[in-house]
């Protein structure tokens, strides 16, 4: 089951480091919805549907945790012999990877982006799974010197090591184009 989880978590990585800046870079994404789109789509691309159906995962997007609350993106292990007779939502056997995502232009206040940095701190609490990871998938259309980017969990004392990855976008002043980075905590 490790090993799931490992493929999963580079998985992620890799789609925005290689797929999700292809994309950007022509253009084929607009708002935060298509980018979960395509979050969701190069996922299920690079996993293959022989590794999903095998490991009986699954992934959803606007994942409901309770009323008031949803992830934006989830890849989870499904109970399949539960999904052949319950309603899907409740046949969730263990959540691999947690995602919260922004797409935003460069006069969004920092605030927007703050309130998904404790929205994932919170997950951390409430899903407790040792393998779990939780991502932030960060594209900010404004342009920083290098000198002032620091990555959004720096400014917390407490974040749990090993189980947060910052996958941050902005614009570069000093380059004059968008930078891609991968933040592990």
């Amino acid at each position: 089951m490790k090993s799931i989880f490992k493929k999963v978590h580079q998985t992620i990585i890799d789609v925005w480091s290689y797929d999700i800046k292809s994309d950007y870079n022509l253009h084929f994404l607009l708002k935060e919805d298509t980018l979960k789109n395509a979050m969701y789509y190069h996922i299920r691309n690079r996993l293959g549907d022989t590794f999903i159906k095998d490991n009986h995962l699954a992934i959803f997007t606007e994942y409901h945790i309770d009323t008031n609350q949803k992830i934006d993106l989830v890849v989870v292990k499904l109970d399949v012999e539960k999904a052949e007779k319950d309603y899907l939502g409740n046949c969730v056997e263990e959540i691999i990877a947690i995602v919260e995502i922004k797409y935003k232009g460069q006069y969004a206040p920092e605030k927007i982006f703050v309130d998904d940095v404790e929205k994932i701190l919170a997950y951390t609490n409430k899903f407790t799974s040792k393998e779990s990871k939780f991502f932030l998938a960060f594209i900010r259309e404004k342009y920083f010197y290098e000198n002032e980017v620091t990555n959004f969990l720096s400014e917390y004392e407490e974040v749990p090591s090993g189980k947060i990855v910052e996958l941050l976008s902005y614009g570069s002043v000093e380059e004059n184009n968008m930078v891609w980075q991968v933040f592990e905590s």
